[in-house]
């Protein structure tokens, strides 16, 4: 079973209404993980140790880390046959890419990195691109918060385990 590191997002209560309207609409992961930032994305199972020692020591590191974001743009997951809905940030938070850069190095080959959170997943690229389309007709303007991050074993269609460990640097 894969191995994630995510960053749950604190939403004020209007951006997590609007978030989760899309979710519910879209995403199949809606009710197994709440709002995130991915930062590792599907490790090893035999890794989940190194996972968990390593995001203890990063965390550590990092106080809480905000982002903005403000625009919905699609992508293509060749692996899934899929286009996924994402909310872009305006810009990367300095901290946040470090913050990714260090969970990273030494287990993970991952290099691209964008602070998206997923809003849906489509079968199709029309439907996904009118949802964009009409979400950034609307205007994104959603604020959020990264105090903790989450060791997570996912097997595709549910969570096995999960490990919460608190952003507390200075």
């Amino acid at each position: 079973m894969p191995i994630f590191v995510i960053a749950p997002l604190t939403l004020e209560e209007a951006d997590a209404t609007r978030i989760a309207t899309y979710r519910n609409a879209y995403d199949p992961h809606a009710a197994i993980v709440p709002p995130h930032v991915t930062l590792v994305f599907g490790l090893d199972d035999e890794l989940e140790e190194k996972a968990i020692g390593r995001t203890r020591s990063t965390a550590a590191a990092f106080s809480s880390l905000a982002l903005r974001y403000t625009r919905a743009a699609v992508t293509r997951d060749y692996e899934n046959s899929a286009w996924y809905l994402f909310a872009m940030p305006r810009e990367m938070p300095a901290g946040l890419a470090e913050l990714h850069r260090r969970l990273n190095a030494g287990l993970s080959q991952e290099t691209g990195f964008d602070g998206h959170t997923t809003l849906g997943r489509f079968r199709e690229r029309i439907l996904a691109d009118a949802v964009a389309r009409d979400a950034n007709d609307a205007g994104i303007n959603i604020g959020a918060v990264i105090k903790a991050l989450t060791v997570v074993r996912f097997d595709g269609a549910d969570v096995l385990s999960q490990v919460s460990i608190p952003l507390s640097g200075a």
